[in-house]
């Protein structure tokens, strides 16, 4: 069989992008919001039942995918054993980006280029999920069209309050491995291990990328990066600890440009689906 034409790879992904786009507008992929929801959860029934002492994301950031209509939360904090005496963890089961119930695999790292040349970077791979990695304050949806309003007024408006007096960095908790790294779009050293770097002010419509990088020479395989959205103000709650998975692959080729496209078209197969 011969490999993918560079040019066919170029449709493929652009019919997937045009679906994409169409069913999601100019959405981000990523927000951060605070967590408005003081209703408790229940405890579950093996543990006893019961109602948990409250939500425990209640006035925390947190880091929301969105999902077209709805967000996603990730990595947020979670109850866990009886409800009259249960066990606070900061983080829960679906913690990781891409994530796991999708079965898609870790991102890829590319080459980069100006400040990342001779490394390996994450980049907005047009029409796979989960690769633009910009985050977004929620409060740029407000007004900013139809879909956009149904995204920010979702799920009763749990996620469309106020934070105006947040400092909000993302701290880079652990790495997988020393070969990966962790910059920003001008300084590939701006966040090294248990140290952080500012997204934004609650009151701004911020935009931040972080780029995980490995350098181009670095062993072939997957590389997670932990994390989580810390308010320097004090005001709100720390959000609970989420992972980024990359992968080191070969260089590319028209092959593996064809394993792009492939996945593009399944990421736009499971967005069909739901």
């Amino acid at each position: 069989m011969k490999p993918l034409q560079s040019s066919m790879v170029l449709a493929l992904l652009t019919g997937a992008t045009c679906f994409v786009a169409g069913a999601r507008a100019d959405l981000a992929e990523y927000y951060v919001g605070i967590d408005t929801r003081a209703t408790p959860f229940d405890a579950p029934a093996a543990e006893g039942g019961g109602a948990y002492p409250n939500n425990p994301n209640y006035n925390r950031l947190t880091l929301l995918f969105q999902h077209g209509n709805h967000y996603h939360g990730i990595g947020q904090y979670v109850y866990a054993g009886p409800a009259g005496s249960p066990t606070l963890i900061d983080t829960n089961g679906n913690n990781r980006l891409p994530e796991t119930y999708t079965g898609q695999e870790p991102l890829p790292l590319v080459p980069g280029v100006g400040v990342y040349a001779g490394k390996n970077t994450t980049k907005h791979l047009v029409g796979l999920e989960y690769s633009a990695l910009e985050m977004q304050n929620v409060h740029s949806l407000n007004g900013a069209g139809v879909a956009e309003d149904v995204l920010f007024n979702s799920s009763s408006n749990r996620w469309s309050s106020n934070f105006d007096a947040a400092h909000i960095h993302l701290e880079l908790v652990s790495v997988s491995s020393p070969h990966l790294n962790v910059g920003t779009l001008a300084n590939p050293s701006a966040v090294p291990v248990g140290g952080d770097v500012h997204v934004g002010d609650g009151d701004e419509f911020f935009a931040f990328t972080p780029v995980l990088w490995v350098d181009a020479a670095a062993p072939r395989g997957t590389y997670s990066a932990e994390f989580r959205l810390v308010d320097e103000s004090g005001t709100f709650g720390d959000s609970g600890r989420f992972f980024l998975d990359v992968q080191q692959v070969p260089e590319p080729t028209s092959v593996g440009l064809g394993g792009l496209a492939i996945a593009a078209l399944a990421a736009v197969r499971r967005r069909r689906r739901s």
